[in-house]
């Protein structure tokens, strides 16, 4: 049997990937959240995204773990202000404060004073720091974790942390007298006030607050891409990882062996994953997306077949469609057939205009089991039946489709004009080379080997 790649090899090699990938500023980020498999969130939103990856950090958790202790010796400063009085004293008299405002009445007020009064004062540079970065934390664990009921929230975030940390924010004496989170603006002064102070409390808040910045700025700097890496796998299932790296190791494949191509960033308006050109091509690539095709065929409910058996077929849509809304009231148009392969690799001529040229389908099946490859193996030649874009590809002499299935360990001795079956191991760096077939079919142009 053929090895299968272990989880915590998975983990590693995606994680590698995911930060090379968002250091290059390459991937779509928009795309990615959309790849994304959280239980019980659902999130499309690439900024809520990165505040909850920031909540799972370790560094986050420990400070979090250490403040009850720390705040109690929160730093604050002595300050003094003049304070109009009538009757009595607080603090020392300001003499000539006190006696220009008795001029304003003639003097004739003896009881009214101006006094110097002590006060502490907790808005400061480094309390600022500090409340805007708990703000940021807080309001992230209840507004997107609490309501979690799954166990990868639980592993991060107990109920019991969860609650004592809301406690502390909104109860505590020393956090409540510095202003709200939202009502903070931070300078600059601030940060570097918070990174020169002698408390831990402080150094490592502006820590914290300096790595959430550059991680909402987009600063894919070293440590946020490790952030980021290590923060998405753990929640993410396994099947859905595998797919992420298949496709991130397939971005890696198509631009070593394929001379000419670059990364290339992605406007918001795509749905790519990523894409690659050259001076004549560009290369997209797609993950939890149909692209520019279409895998969905209504059924027409016009003609009946001819034949026996697909009469049957058709009469058992239209019995399901009428019967699901006789039972439940929803509407269910009858439908032929509908799909989505895992993976789209679509490679566009843009020599004169945006033609499309070929298509790569993929389908990835996180498993060892023949019957599962079976199972990957049909829906892979279906979808090549049902792919459409302005007519089905197969039927178009002028686009070259390919199918691609990737499985983790199965074994397969024969070969196939019509599918490219690689096992997940082939796909590291020292496999590549002999599997490589597809790549040229599908540019129609020689590949490179290394």
């Amino acid at each position: 049997m053929t090895r299968s790649i272990a989880v915590e090899e998975l983990v590693n090699a995606t994680s590698e990937e995911l930060g090379t990938y968002l250091r290059s500023g390459a991937l779509n980020t928009n795309a990615l959240t959309r790849s994304l498999d959280y239980e019980g969130l659902d999130i499309e939103d690439w900024e809520r995204i990165k505040r909850i990856h920031f909540c799972l950090a370790d560094d986050v958790h420990d400070f979090i773990s250490a403040l009850p202790d720390r705040v109690r010796r929160i730093k604050t400063e002595h300050q003094r202000e003049n304070i109009h009085t009538q009757g009595e004293v607080r603090g020392s008299i300001n003499w000539s404060a006190t006696l220009r405002a008795r001029s304003e009445s003639g003097y004739a007020d003896r009881s009214r004073f101006v006094c110097n009064t002590p006060y502490t004062e907790y808005d400061i540079a480094e309390n600022r720091v500090l409340k805007r970065l708990l703000w940021q934390i807080h309001r992230t664990v209840t507004d997107e974790l609490q309501s979690v009921e799954y166990d990868w929230r639980q592993e991060f975030w107990t109920d019991d942390k969860l609650t004592s940390f809301d406690r502390l924010y909104k109860q505590n004496v020393h956090l409540s007298r510095i202003k709200e989170g939202p009502a903070i603006s931070v300078s600059g002064q601030d940060m570097t006030t918070a990174r020169q102070s002698r408390l831990p409390l402080y150094t490592e808040a502006y820590d914290l607050y300096d790595m959430f910045q550059r991680l909402q700025a987009d600063t894919l700097d070293a440590d946020i891409t490790e952030l980021l890496a290590d923060t998405l796998v753990v929640p993410s299932d396994t099947p859905t990882l595998f797919e992420l790296f298949c496709c991130f190791r397939l971005i890696r494949t198509l631009t070593r062996f394929t001379p000419g191509f670059v990364l290339k960033p992605i406007d918001g308006e795509s749905d790519a994953l990523a894409h690659l050109e050259s001076d004549d091509t560009r290369i997209e690539i797609h993950h939890d997306s149909t692209g520019s095709l279409s895998f969905h065929e209504p059924l027409d409910t016009t003609h009946r077949p001819a034949h026996a058996q697909y009469a049957r077929y058709n009469d058992a849509i239209i019995d399901y469609s009428d019967t699901l809304e006789s039972l439940s009231g929803d509407s269910h148009d009858p439908v032929l057939y509908s799909g989505r392969p895992d993976i789209i690799i679509e490679i566009y001529d843009t020599s004169s205009d945006e033609r499309l040229d070929s298509v790569v389908l993929g389908e990835i099946k996180y498993s060892n089991a023949t019957q599962t490859f079976k199972q990957g193996l049909q829906e892979l030649l279906t979808y090549r039946r049902f792919a459409n874009n302005n007519g089905y590809l197969i039927d178009n002499p002028d686009i070259t489709l390919t199918s691609l299935l990737i499985t983790n360990g199965v074994t397969t001795p024969g070969t196939s004009d019509e599918v490219t079956h690689l096992n997940g191991t082939d796909l590291f760096d020292t496999r590549i080379q002999q599997h490589l077939n597809w790549i040229s079919s599908s540019l129609r142009a020689p590949i490179v080997p290394t």
